[in-house]
């Protein structure tokens, strides 16, 4: 293809958009659409930049927060040990509201009511907690939760 014929080509298609935008009869609407499309891209474009920066932001708060547990050894306060606790019971039991539990010093007593199949996890759950420097399990156990209120439901 030519130079001649290139420029032919750009001259017409420049030509046809410009009629197409510029006609007295629909050439405001053909306008607005497009100009609506434009700020619609460039809105979602934003948001989509503006929660992968929150995403970010939250990955790097997670990290350093990682990076600080793995650095950090001294003693835990028994409220968050607690907490803590707390969080793990209900990753390993189906019951965790039938368990108490207490913290003094680093070491965890926990009390209450759980299935005799699910207490060696809960003991070594709450074992494997960093700040637990031991755990006193006086639990209750029970081979179903038949006639157990505290362990009745899912």
């Amino acid at each position: 293809m030519t130079s001649a014929t290139r420029s032919a080509l750009w001259g017409a298609g420049i030509g046809a958009a410009g009629m197409f935008f510029l006609d007295p009869a629909r050439g405001a609407t053909r306008r607005a659409l497009v100009r609506d499309k434009l700020v619609r891209t460039a809105r979602r474009s934003r948001e989509a930049v503006s929660a992968t920066q929150c995403d970010l932001a939250n990955r790097f708060t997670g990290l350093a927060a990682r990076t600080r547990a793995l650095v950090w050894t001294g003693p835990v306060d028994d409220a968050t040990l607690v907490e803590r606790v707390r969080a793990a019971l209900g990753r390993v039991t189906h019951h965790h509201r039938a368990i108490s539990v207490a913290s003094v010093a680093g070491c965890v007593t926990l009390s209450g009511d759980a299935l005799e199949s699910e207490a060696p996890r809960i003991v070594s759950a709450v074992g494997s907690i960093r700040g637990v420097e031991g755990v006193r399990n006086q639990l209750r156990t029970h081979v179903t939760a038949e006639r157990i209120p505290q362990l009745q439901g899912a």
